[in-house]
């Protein structure tokens, strides 16, 4: 396993008066976030800072792009000392050897696709596979946690874990026994900046468009080390990993995992973008002053644009010997059964008896035709003023799809 301490280069040397916010607002400096960490919890080993660069970038756009109100900036500067927290305890878990980032049989089976491609729909199914692994929410939130919290009531007493329960107890839909749920594992990423997630909730299209340039290469590593801590606590399953943006950088993942099987669902991507456009301005206006539909489908155009262009995403498989299932998101909503059945076959891990009834409990039959548009409606921008490459790219991706449904 390549070593990321290339990325463990750089600090944060500037003073304080040549950066940050206004007089009064809490910086987001790297120096004075990890002041805070190991404020809040003493026994944080300080170890040599990495992926200083994906830092500040993001904090470089979280001072001059996000827009952020009093409140965004004071959750915002939190979700930074949890990252930072994560990435640390990671570290001096993972590479010193006390768990093993190369367990036995270590295949993970990938499921990405563009956003509103139903995968998380797949994910709560294959959840109740007996012979996956799939990371929950607090094992995502807190990688090295050890113990189930959301089992009882009461606080962790571990500092950290007891700060992250006060901190999600009072939002409404995130209650202890959710914490629990199977969950994306893009906050992994998100621990070494280098998550396009975070685009979903702050505007911040320069760095975006810095991140579709990186190699990712180096956080997918770091990827690959959080995962083996949760892993660590999980007595064997395959590990399923289920979020849309590994779509946008499948070669980078498949260096960190070598041995992984890779399930493409397909979509519209007008479609993907009107869904993405709307969620990311809905999530926006908890932390922003501004927030709208039309500025998020051109960032996020963009970046599918980039996506599509790669030759990765779709076409003949461009990695000899890597499994690469394609799946439309027809099949998913219109013959789920027989769409679990194919990625376990796939998996090569057959669905046992009685476990299908479990998996469809509660589900309740849809009809969503895959061009259709949010509750019929337009997109909630101009079509014609989106980036001529995402057009291009659309109709060379539909062409293929038609091409590939006749197969």
């Amino acid at each position: 396993m390549r070593q990321y301490s290339e990325a463990c280069v750089g600090t944060d040397t500037r003073e304080p008066d040549e950066r940050g916010p206004r007089a009064g607002q809490p910086s987001f400096a790297m120096h004075r976030v990890l002041d805070l960490v190991h404020e809040r919890e003493p026994a944080v080993p300080r170890l040599p800072r990495c992926f200083v660069a994906a830092y500040e970038k993001l904090a470089e756009a979280l001072e001059t792009e996000a827009d952020l109100t009093p409140q965004g900036r004071s959750v915002t500067l939190d979700r930074l000392v949890l990252a930072l927290t994560n990435q640390i305890k990671v570290r001096a878990l993972v590479e010193p050897g006390h768990v093993s980032a190369e367990p036995e049989g270590f295949r993970p089976v990938v499921i990405t696709g563009l956003p509103g491609t139903g995968i998380r729909f797949l994910q709560g199914m294959l959840s109740q596979h007996p012979e996956f692994s799939v990371p929950s929410l607090w094992e995502v939130l807190s990688p090295t946690a050890d113990g189930a919290p959301w089992a009882e009531a009461r606080e962790p007493a571990d500092p950290f874990e007891g700060a992250l329960w006060r901190a999600l107890w009072p939002f409404s839909g995130v209650r202890g026994p959710d914490l629990g749920r199977p969950y994306g594992d893009h906050l992994l990423l998100g621990y070494c900046f280098s998550s396009f997630s975070v685009g979903l909730e702050y505007r911040i299209p320069g760095y975006l468009a810095w991140l579709m340039k990186q190699d990712a290469r180096l956080a997918y590593t770091f990827h690959r080390y959080a995962l083996a801590a949760i892993l660590d606590r999980v007595s064997g399953g395959i590990p399923l990993l289920v979020n849309e943006f590994h779509s946008f950088r499948l070669s980078d993942l498949l260096h960190a995992y070598p041995d992984a099987r890779i399930v493409r669902v397909h979509r519209d991507p007008l479609v993907s973008l009107s869904r993405l456009a709307d969620t990311s301005s809905r999530l926006r206006r908890a932390w922003s002053s501004t927030a709208g539909s039309r500025e998020a489908a051109g960032e996020w155009a963009a970046c599918m644009a980039s996506a599509l262009s790669s030759g990765e995403w779709y076409g003949p498989v461009p990695w000899p010997g890597v499994d690469v299932l394609d799946m439309d998101y027809s099949e998913i909503v219109q013959t789920p059964l027989l769409a679990v059945r194919r990625i376990c076959e796939f998996a090569r891990t057959p669905v046992p008896s009685g476990v299908e009834r479990r998996m469809f409990r509660g589900w309740k039959p849809t009809v969503a035709p895959d061009e259709r548009l949010p509750d019929g409606e337009g997109p909630g921008f101009d079509v014609a003023r989106l980036p001529v490459s995402f057009l291009r790219e659309r109709e060379n991706y539909g062409s293929w799809r038609s091409a590939h449904a006749r197969q």
